[in-house]
């Protein structure tokens, strides 16, 4: 095999080796069983250690089963006492102590320790988690002495390490890689609330429930949890929900949610005066009194497994640095190689910062964060540059949990988390479930039709769709994104543009093939001929995400993250794997010839598409007006999402109905905008909730009535809320904003890459595509705005910009291949060398949209028939808008410009008449 081939198929196997390894294991497996596992290892070692020193081991077991004894007066307890002391002053035990072996051995016997206390823990709490049975157990409080996990388990690249670095290793290792969003999996439910006696008589409780929102919409932005849904609940209360999280997890949202995020700089007393004060503290600590201008701080530090507490005093007064003047805050690794926090504080902070720092030289400034102290380090000089550094017993997400709380800014208000629910998904589970299966017979047709009609060219598709879909999962594991719908609308775009990349590749190799070439020299034409082609679609479409995902937020970036994904995998397994199986094929002689199937209508196309035209654009127009006027004047246009509503929560005795069943017979009393689902308190009651828009009715005549309708579950109301959207303006401005830079930055690509009115042209189309599929949806299917017709939307402006982009690069390569032709005849025909490809392609999307109709019920029938409408739009748009704006700027052919100028001449030679 040549040397470029076995390189290039060796890059292949990697890739999909490590990027399929990358995603096992796919679900979160036993916290316990991964510890082990870890631990195997290190322990077996101890082990082996262990066994020549067997007498110390059985003096220890029976140390352990003194302990474990409560009557200290028993005969057992005697009996046990007299053996161990007569092993214990045995030569055997004295010699067998003094072996390097007896040191080793005690890590050994902490681990035998460690799973006693775990087994204990267990036996206590059924329902405690792995990983917080395996922190209580190792910290010790009620136990004994405090076990360093470090001993066991190695993380790479680290020497000892804390046992809170060890635990998240685990769990790391543990946990699947492949997470699900609130939308397709539940989650959790967290109902934040504050005391609205504790404001100040001129602050409005709606006014702050607002500000706290925002804040913690922030935080738990920028400590990477992915897409929360943030909602008012009352006056005092709103209600956050979290993708499925473990208790780890669950525990820093609490700390995250809860934290106020006072951070203050207080100046340590003198070395000597602190060191007196401790100890005379330590002297007599019931006796002792803080002097009234001081504070007594503990900073704690976990070192060698070990917990160090240090005692400081500090001035009681805080230095004048506020948290409010903190630009930045972000995990950083020291000079130290642990994770700390670094702060970069405004010019006014900058200035204090200065100022405290130069007075206070020789002494220590204490970093204080909700009033505990988490590092106090010397001040050596005076610091001007605005930076600042808190360092600690930090894990990374840790330190990257504190910066978020930290650059969220300061709650106004001391908030408490009032109770807390496990939620099922919010699509609801019969919606994912037909959902689910309507994609994969989708994809299923997508594939017998690739492999019908191209046969083995389809393979290889098919072959690239695989691979495609393995590496885009496989990276969001990698990056720990988050799967939610709009990222699987992403997916269906990604599927569109890797069968499209093959369609063009395919359909130029029969045209190669048709001149009369070779298989080998029609394969590396097509290859070449296509490649600007898919790389300014993909790069026109990366583009647009980078905009969605820098400035926009929630599903909007989560949908930005898959389809970058998708575009990357997508040019490779297009222009790279797919070339090197037909290189490789050609290389072996295994291939002679690519007989590919074709519709008879396809070929030699030659309409003239400009006499419809005029129309054409007439009819877009009218379809653009009406979709807008629906837009202006139907009521009610905003879903759940966007609108919120009335949230009522009943408690079920009996037989639980199904969400389907509920969302039917709501349906049939007249409520079609609503959203059914099950949630799970912390005493493991199970209630229905009910979300209506625009509900006005009596709640407990509603309730009499669903009861009725349902009498196998004794349904009783729990609690009614007017709740606001999920999807607040903060959401709608920034998806606006993304897209009106996506638009602009597309102008100017186009106009690099072609010209300025291709740019024009692109974004037009699209622009006309997004409102008429909006608009037909609103009005024949009388649908609402919602997160999954945002996603729909989306998808839609990637698939038409991919369409245009084809035509205009068709148009670019022809132009100086046929001078002959003006630049009329010049779009025409391209539109007629290209409109096979437009057709297949749009056929393929189709045929998954029409199984998401046909089978897929709830929200994903309006994501496909959104989709639906956007196709037939977007293939429209690109034959009759798009090149109508390119036709109609002032453009003249060669010949023309030649005819031009040859009749100049002609002029400039006659002779002047009298």
């Amino acid at each position: 095999m040549k040397k470029s081939l076995l390189i290039r198929w060796s890059i292949i196997f990697v890739v999909i080796i490590a990027w399929t390894l990358a995603m096992f294991p796919i679900t979160d497996r036993d916290y316990i069983k991964a510890f082990k596992k870890l631990a195997e290892k290190q322990v077996n070692k101890y082990a082996r250690a262990a066994e020549k020193v067997p007498t110390v081991l059985r003096a220890e077991e029976l140390q352990a089963q003194l302990a474990a004894l409560s009557d200290k007066e028993s005969q057992e307890y005697l009996d046990l006492q007299a053996k161990h002391q007569e092993i214990i002053v045995s030569p055997e035990y004295l010699a067998e102590s003094k072996l390097p072996e007896n040191e080793t051995r005690k890590y050994y016997s902490d681990y035998e320790e460690l799973w006693r206390r775990v087994e204990k823990l267990q036996k206590e709490d059924d329902d405690i988690s792995g990983y917080k049975a395996v922190e209580f157990a190792a910290a010790g409080k009620d136990l004994g002495y405090r076990i360093n996990l470090s001993n066991f388990i190695k993380i790479p690249f680290q020497g000892h390490t804390s046992n809170k670095a060890v635990l998240r290793y685990v769990r790391l290792k543990s946990a699947g890689k492949l997470k699900l969003g609130l939308d397709l999996q539940g989650g959790t439910e967290f109902i934040v609330g504050f005391n609205k006696s504790d404001l100040p008589k001129d602050e409005q409780a709606e006014v702050v429930r607002d500000r706290v929102l925002e804040i913690l919409r922030n935080r738990l932005d920028n400590t990477g949890v992915t897409e929360p849904e943030i909602k008012a609940i009352t006056a005092d209360s709103v209600s956050i929900r979290m993708p499925s999280v473990d208790e780890a997890d669950k525990t820093d949202i609490r700390n995250t949610i809860k934290q106020s995020a006072r951070l203050q700089f207080h100046v340590v007393a003198e070395n000597s005066e602190n060191a007196r004060l401790v100890e005379e503290y330590q002297k007599d600590p019931r006796t002792f009194k803080v002097p009234v201008d001081m504070l007594m701080r503990e900073i704690e530090e976990e070192r060698g497994g070990n917990l160090h507490t240090e005692i400081v005093f500090l001035k009681k007064t805080p230095e004048p640095i506020l948290g409010e003047d903190v630009v930045r805050a972000a995990p950083n690794v020291n000079q130290f190689g642990n994770w700390s926090i670094s702060l970069k504080f405004n010019n006014r902070g900058a200035n204090a910062f200065a100022s405290v720092t130069g007075k206070n030289v020789g002494r220590r400034l204490a970093i204080m964060l909700d009033d505990k102290v988490y590092s106090a380090p010397n001040i050596r000089e005076a610091i001007s540059g605005g930076q600042a550094e808190i360092s600690g017993s930090f894990s990374f997400e840790e330190a990257k949990r504190l910066a978020g709380v930290i650059a969220s800014g300061n709650l106004p208000v001391n908030i408490d988390i009032t109770s807390e629910f496990g939620t099922e998904p919010s699509l609801g589970v019969d919606s994912i479930r037909s959902g689910g299966m309507a994609g994969l017979l989708g994809l299923i047709l997508v594939i017998a039709f690739m492999i019908w009609y191209y046969k083995f060219a389809g393979l290889v598709a098919v072959s690239a769709l695989l691979v495609n879909t393995v590496l885009v999962f496989g990276t969001m594991a990698l990056t720990k994104a988050t799967i939610t719908m709009p990222g699987l609308a992403g997916m269906v775009l990604t599927i569109g543009m890797t069968v499209d990349a093959n369609v063009l590749i395919f359909e130029r190799i029969r045209e190669e093939l048709q001149r009369g070439k070779s298989i080998g020299n029609a394969v590396k034409a097509g290859y070449d001929r296509v490649f600007n082609c898919i790389v300014d679609s993909n790069l026109t479409t990366l583009i647009t995400c980078w905009f969605l995902y820098k400035y926009g937020s929630g599903s909007v970036r989560g949908f930005a993250v898959t389809l970058t994904f998708g575009i990357v995998a997508s040019l490779f397994t297009a222009l790279f794997m797919t070339h090197a199986i037909f290189d490789l094929m050609v290389y072996k002689n295994w291939l002679k010839t690519l007989s590919m199937r074709t519709f008879t209508f396809l070929q030699d196309i030659n309409i003239n598409f400009f006499k419809m035209m005029r129309p054409a654009i007439t009819a877009s127009v009218i379809l653009v007006l009406i979709s807008i006027g629906t837009v202006i004047f139907r009521d009610n246009i905003l879903g759940i999402d966007f609108a919120g509503g009335t949230q009522l929560t009943f408690s079920c005795k009996g037989q639980e109905p199904d969400v389907e069943s509920v969302r039917s017979y709501l349906d049939s009393i007249g409520h079609d905008r609503v959203r059914v689902g099950y949630k799970r308190g912390q005493g493991g009651i199970q209630e229905l909730e009910i979300v209506l828009a625009n509900f006005n009715g009596d709640t407990s005549a509603f309730g009499d009535q669903l009861d009725k309708a349902f009498p196998e579950c004794e349904l009783s109301p729990s609690s009614t809320y007017t709740v606001g959207g999920s999807v607040g303006s903060k959401f709608r401005n920034d998806a606006i904003l993304a897209a009106v830079l996506s638009f602009i930055a597309i102008v100017i690509y186009l106009s690099f890459r072609f010209e300025f009115i291709y740019g024009v042209g692109a974004v037009v189309a699209v622009l006309h595509d997004v409102v008429v599929s909006a608009g037909m949806f609103f009005l024949l299917n009388n649908g609402e705005l919602s997160l999954t017709v945002v996603a729909a939307l989306m998808t839609i402006i990637g698939y038409s910009l991919n369409d245009t982009i084809v035509i205009f690069d068709r148009i670019r390569e022809t132009r100086p291949l046929r001078k002959d032709l003006s630049y009329r005849e010049l779009v025409n025909l391209s539109i007629n060398q290209t409109l096979s490809r437009t057709l297949l392609t749009s056929l393929t999307t189709v045929l998954v949209i029409i199984a998401m109709l046909i089978f897929g019920g709830g929200v994903i029938f309006d994501f496909a028939i959104v989709m639906f409408y956007g196709m037939i739009t977007g293939t429209y748009s690109t034959i009759f808008i798009a090149t109508a704006i390119v036709n109609h700027w002032p453009k003249q052919s060669l010949r023309e410009k030649e005819a031009a100028a040859g009749s100049a001449a002609k002029k400039a030679k006659a002779p002047a008449k009298a």
